[in-house]
């Protein structure tokens, strides 16, 4: 039974990565369903600093891809229109012929909102590359969370 149960962590945890190119499967959660099967099935509770990081990422994770997204679509000249088009993107993206729609329909959207704008295609587009940025940011801060979480975990477990 252990046995079945070590299984499930590790694909739950193997999921969370998954969820970086298949976003609707809610990532960081896939984390916290395997620690919850660790602490009431495998073995003793984590530590009380595991679950406060674990918290402290989720809230960065969620957190990240708006103000990410927001960041570099302004920064590359988009408008406050534009960046507000980048989230709800993002958001759409996520359910919008998944995977593909978390990089494009953010694109398509600060390009249209940026067209109405400012009547230039050249800027536009420019703006909208910000959301393609955000996104590979996002993408890559996340793996390096989802590691840090997977390495807390085993040192917890196995350490200390």
């Amino acid at each position: 039974m252990e046995t079945i149960l070590w299984i499930l962590i590790i694909l739950s945890f193997l999921m969370g990565y998954v969820g970086l190119v298949y976003p609707v499967i809610p990532s960081i959660f896939m984390y916290w369903i395997g620690a919850l099967i660790y602490t009431f099935f495998v073995g003793d509770n984590l530590g009380i600093m595991f679950w406060l990081i674990l918290g402290v990422f989720t809230i960065l994770v969620f957190v990240s891809d708006m103000a990410i997204t927001k960041y570099y679509v302004g920064k590359l000249g988009g408008t406050t229109q534009g960046e507000w088009a980048a989230i709800i993107g993002v958001i759409l993206g996520m359910f919008i012929y998944p995977p593909l729609g978390v990089i494009f329909v953010p694109l398509f959207l600060v390009f249209i909102t940026e067209m109405f704008m400012y009547k230039d295609a050249s800027k536009a587009l420019k703006a909208a590359l910000g959301s393609l940025a955000a996104f590979v940011t996002t993408t890559l801060f996340k793996i390096v969370v989802y590691t840090l979480i997977i390495l807390w975990f085993v040192l917890d477990v196995f350490v200390f």
